[in-house]
């Protein structure tokens, strides 16, 4: 059961389609309160062989950001036996994007910069303040029935040439996200979790090292992902949608077409994880074959108090 319906969030006060509030003044949990027992139990139905399929990027990947640190990993030798020291920047590759991420922009109210429920910019910054951190993701598991929509494969039965990775030019609309949906059986409900599979992986991979180390320092740093408007933000909202996530940079297409962003709204308007650069090549084979698009899904992030973001430690078990 949705806390109100998207033309309510069209009228609210505040910056445009915020849901604070809806789920109690203090909380931090976002469009994670739609994952109750039902849902959860629900994710157990389309489990029939027990086939367990890794979602996440090797943590050693080329960082897609140049301000991003890549895996530094070193082995510690005590004695009698051997400890790792491992560093990282939690957005490098495979991802859940947390509340304190990103902001609604120019939202002068609260000084420009502002995050779920209304907290500040100076708030979100300070690692002191405990509040929106990616703690409240291990708190409440993103663990429920998810759904792949493997665009690849929808446009490849139409003869159509794969997306273009690395601008906005192939844009995912309300329409190819319905359509695909139908053609693979897809009925969302409240608490489900939606995975888009653009192809990106595969055209990151294609490139050569020098290639992938020279894609962040393109003067327009454009992905292929969801369109942006506001049709496909009813859409996500009304089919009760608790979770996000993709094989491309950003879930949306970028840079945004349109303001305020998916990444402005789910994240700081609807407290909505937004997941980025999952592995998706094995699950799409695997639903492919057995001609099944749902799935369990289960992720435990790092449980770091006022963290900002995390490795997903995701499977799909069908």
């Amino acid at each position: 059961m949705l806390p109100c319906s998207f033309d309510e969030l069209k009228s609210r006060s505040g910056p445009p389609y915020n849901a604070w509030g809806v789920y109690g003044a203090d909380d931090q949990l976002g469009r994670l309160n739609l994952i109750n027992e039902q849902a959860v139990k629900r994710g157990r139905v389309p489990i029939k062989r027990g086939i367990c399929v890794n979602l996440n990027l090797p943590r050693a990947a080329q960082p897609l950001n140049p301000a991003r640190k890549g895996l530094e990993h070193e082995i510690i030798h005590r004695t009698h036996c051997n400890d790792d020291h491992v560093s990282f920047n939690t957005q490098a590759t495979t991802q859940w994007d947390g509340f304190r991420h990103h902001p609604y922009l120019n939202y002068p109210e609260k000084g420009s910069y502002v995050y779920y429920g209304g907290q500040s910019n100076d708030d979100a910054r300070d690692k002191s303040v405990a509040r929106n951190g990616i703690h409240n993701y291990a708190k409440r598991p993103i663990t429920s029935r998810a759904h792949l929509l493997d665009i690849v494969a929808y446009r490849a039965r139409r003869g159509l040439p794969p997306m273009s990775a690395f601008d906005r030019s192939t844009p995912i609309t309300l329409d190819i996200l319905k359509e695909c949906a139908k053609e693979s059986n897809v009925k969302l409900e409240s608490g489900d979790i939606l995975i888009v599979r653009t192809g990106f992986t595969e055209a990151l991979f294609e490139l050569s090292d020098e290639e992938q180390a020279q894609l962040p320092n393109r003067k327009v740093r454009g992905y292929c992902g969801v369109d942006q408007s506001e049709e496909v933000l009813r859409w996500h909202w009304e089919n009760g949608i608790a979770a996000v996530a993709s094989d491309t940079a950003a879930y949306e297409n970028n840079p945004s077409a349109s303001s305020p962003s998916i990444h402005e709204v789910f994240l700081a308007g609807w407290g909505l994880p937004i997941g980025e650069l999952f592995d998706l090549r094995e699950l799409a084979n695997e639903c492919e074959r057995l001609q099944q698009w749902r799935f369990f899904f289960s992720s435990m992030v790092l449980n770091i108090e006022g963290g900002i973001a995390s490795p997903p430690n995701a499977q799909a078990i069908l």
